[in-house]
């Protein structure tokens, strides 16, 4: 997941918000790559208000509950497990998972070299060098 992600909550009136890394500085295709450390309120980034709130009053900065990321890579970036494209927060305050919706990486290939294939020289096409004629026929000076 990159700096930027764009995640998910159900219950947020305006339900796609932002994922903010602070947890490190390890750049992938020039951004900066979420662990499990990006848990708190400063890391999920809602703009609405929380649906769970008494009269939806609430915005989701101020009571989001993050527990912990789920569905997390082996892989360490910097002490944390990476976090994965299917990678879900639980919010202890809605009761709703937290989703990842745009991981914002781009599936770019690397310059690939041609491979080169050997190289079959053409056949040189016959030469005609001398020719010598033989008879078989016996002549008269012979």
């Amino acid at each position: 997941m990159c700096d930027g992600a764009k995640i998910e909550c159900q219950l947020c009136v305006n339900p796609e918000g932002t994922l903010t890394v602070t947890s490190n500085e390890i750049k992938i295709q020039g951004q900066v790559f979420a662990n499990e450390n990006d848990k708190g309120k400063p890391n999920l980034v809602f703009d609405g208000n929380c649906k769970k709130s008494p009269y939806q009053a609430s915005p989701c900065k101020a009571v989001m509950i993050p527990i912990a990321w789920q569905g997390t890579a082996d892989a360490l970036i910097q002490g944390g497990k990476a976090l994965l494209e299917d990678s879900t927060i639980m919010c202890g305050f809605g009761g709703v998972e937290i989703k990842i919706t745009d991981h914002l990486q781009v599936n770019e290939p690397t310059e690939l070299q041609p491979l080169m294939a050997p190289v079959i020289l053409p056949v040189e096409e016959p030469e005609v060098i001398n020719i010598e004629w033989k008879s078989s026929k016996k002549t008269a000076n012979e």
